[in-house]
């Protein structure tokens, strides 16, 4: 029986032990890689992640003195109580920390604690040093009420400084003008899968974060670097998302709306959108193209543009932007987003990820749905959109020439909508139309009132009489809104003079 107890003891006793050493932690000190612009005062910290009940403490920290000269240490808060006592600098490329605690009680610090800070001056502009836990001093430590070394990991960093070697990076601003808006997909898909330096910030917070330069640089002189708005090391999906949560967000005091990039070159394609009759309340869908499907200049890599509207006319949330028959490809960067800081811009980017244009000349570039309104209840009123182009660029980095456009949409209101039934018998012919005479055709009963209207509501012919025939002639090319009254309603239909 006593046999028994002894060994149930023991078995108890070696299970605790084992218990404690399995759960037992581990000294953990390093030094990250910092990256400065400059080469003045430049501080490195020594950053504890695991210090359990230390209560003697010995680590070098050196560096290469052909790189930089030593200024100062910075203690900050001081959680091991540093002094001249505890530190000393035996060389000229070495810091030493070795000391007991008076009571010989261990200290416990928080992971993530600044032990202190090494301050440098570079020797030339731009140069690296490697900082390592090695020296005068091997590491050595030793917790409270044991004599024998504790367990323990140094992770060395590095300082590298100077416009040779370092960038500054303001996530999601790609074109480094110092805002975020949807040009900055472009450089993105431009360098879609590059890889690089990762940044020591994950690009959640909008602030110029300091990195080491990538291999590369853009025809415009950026750094590869910027385009890797999330600092994960390689160019891809995450940076657009890191975009799209900075939108708007600028360094200066106002955000600038992209200018308008439209070329002089006569052969130049055109953004153009579908112009339908439209009906306030109902859903519509209209198609953005490029060219005309066949155009040589249409071929390219990465397209940003906007689309300028009347918040008071289309409901902003009412918008979405479909990319999925894109002549540009099927696997794309998209962006699409209405613009909060200025009212009635809806801003539109997409590129290719593969570094090859696209071998389609243009076409359908996206289409917009919206719901119009309706904000003065009239019969019916012209809705202007303006397509600007922002930027049109080939995989070649080059820009290419573009045109925008501006299309007036006739929108039908809540008596239009519901027009008279004679509406459908009516005909016009021809339409589109040149100098000849517009006919009205069909089972049509005596008309009181004919008007033709230019797009932005002003009369052009106000004619009298129960007419069949309308001479356009003189017309200048356009869209224009005919009204036609009778004692049982008024209709209206667009007409397109050639």
């Amino acid at each position: 029986m006593q046999q028994t107890l002894s060994r149930s003891l023991f078995f108890a006793a070696f299970l605790l032990l084992a218990a404690t050493l399995v759960g037992q932690q581990r000294v953990q000190l390093r030094v990250p890689n910092v990256v400065a612009i400059g080469n003045e005062i430049m501080c490195v910290p020594v950053i504890a992640d695991s210090f359990p009940a230390i209560a003697s403490v010995q680590f070098s920290v050196a560096w290469d003195p052909r790189e930089v000269d030593f200024v100062e240490l910075r203690y900050g808060a001081n959680p091991l109580e540093l002094n001249a006592a505890r530190v000393a600098m035996p060389e000229p490329d070495n810091v030493v920390v070795a000391f007991l605690t008076d009571d010989l009680t261990g200290i416990t610090l928080p992971a993530g604690t600044t032990i202190m800070e090494l301050c440098f001056n570079g020797v030339n502009a731009s140069g690296s040093t490697p900082i390592t836990f090695s020296g005068f001093r091997e590491p050595e430590f030793v917790q409270e009420n044991t004599i024998t070394s504790f367990p323990f990991d140094t992770i060395p960093g590095s300082l590298n400084f100077g416009p040779d070697l370092a960038t500054t990076v303001l996530p999601g601003d790609t074109d480094n003008n110092f805002q975020v808006d949807h040009r900055d997909l472009l450089n993105i898909g431009l360098l879609h899968g590059r890889t690089g330096p990762a940044r020591d910030d994950d690009g959640t917070v909008f602030f110029p974060q300091q990195g080491l330069r990538w291999p590369g640089e853009l025809n415009s002189g950026l750094n590869h670097a910027l385009a890797d708005a999330d600092g994960n090391g390689t160019v891809g999906a995450g940076d657009l998302a890191t975009v799209d949560n900075f939108y708007t967000q600028s360094m200066t005091t106002a955000f600038i709306p992209a200018p308008d990039a439209s070329s002089v070159v006569p052969e130049a394609p055109q953004l153009t959108i579908e112009s339908p009759e439209l009906n306030v309340g109902e859903a519509a869908t209209l198609a953005v193209s490029l060219g005309d499907g066949n155009d040589p200049f249409a071929v390219g890599y990465g397209l940003a543009f906007t689309v300028a509207f009347s918040p008071d006319e289309i409901s902003s949330s009412s918008i979405s932007v479909d990319f999925s028959n894109s002549f540009l490809g099927n696997d794309l960067l998209t962006i699409a987003r209405v613009n909060e800081l200025t009212p009635g811009r809806l801003e539109i980017a997409l590129s290719r990820k593969d570094q090859i244009n696209t071998t389609t000349p243009g076409g359908e570039v996206c289409r917009i749905t919206f719901t119009p309104e309706n904000p003065n209840t009239s019969e019916s009123y012209t809705a202007n959109l303006s397509i600007i182009p922002n930027a049109f660029i080939l995989a070649d980095q080059q820009s290419a020439p573009i045109l925008g456009s501006t299309v007036g949409l006739m929108v039908m209101g809540g008596t239009s909508a519901s027009e008279p039934t004679w509406g459908q018998d009516l005909v016009l012919y021809p339409n589109p139309i040149g100098e000849e005479q517009l006919f009205l055709g069909g089972n049509l009963p005596a008309l009181s009132r004919i008007r033709l209207l230019e797009t932005t509501g002003r009369t052009v012919r106000d004619l009298s009489g129960d007419l069949r025939q309308i001479n356009l002639r003189g017309l200048p090319g356009g869209t224009y809104l005919l009204e036609l009254g009778a004692a049982q309603g008024v209709i209206y239909r667009r007409v397109v003079k050639l």
